[in-house]
């Protein structure tokens, strides 16, 4: 599977907001974000996104979501995953899961696009 970035979650509140590099991504869980769906999640889901995430939703960016936007951010992929292409669905379901975590550990999720 090619990629276009990843989604990172911290395993502590210590490195909620920070934007893993390097060796500091030994502090975050990572899902990875497949190229082949990248464009599919933008059309779908970037205008509804951007309303709760700080940054540009975009190509060639960062964006995050802040801890207490996380389940409002989970309200709005679980709802758009219902009528997404199966490919694309399986993967918002994949992130809603991962995103779940980051809700119970009170931390923000970052997406870091390339």
């Amino acid at each position: 599977m090619t990629t276009i970035g990843h989604v990172f979650i911290p395993l502590d509140r210590e490195h909620d907001g920070v934007v893993p590099r390097g060796e500091d991504r030994a502090h975050f869980e990572s899902l990875p974000v497949p190229l082949a769906l990248w464009q599919s999640f933008e059309e779908c889901l970037s205008d509804h996104l951007s309303e709760l995430s700080e940054g540009q939703i975009d190509r060639d960016e960062k964006f995050w979501f802040e801890a207490a936007h996380v389940n409002a951010m989970i309200a709005v992929v679980e709802a758009e995953a219902v009528a997404a292409a199966p490919e694309l669905r399986d993967w918002l379901i994949s992130l809603v899961a991962f995103a779940r975590r980051a809700a119970d550990r009170q931390v923000g999720v970052v997406f870091v696009i390339s």
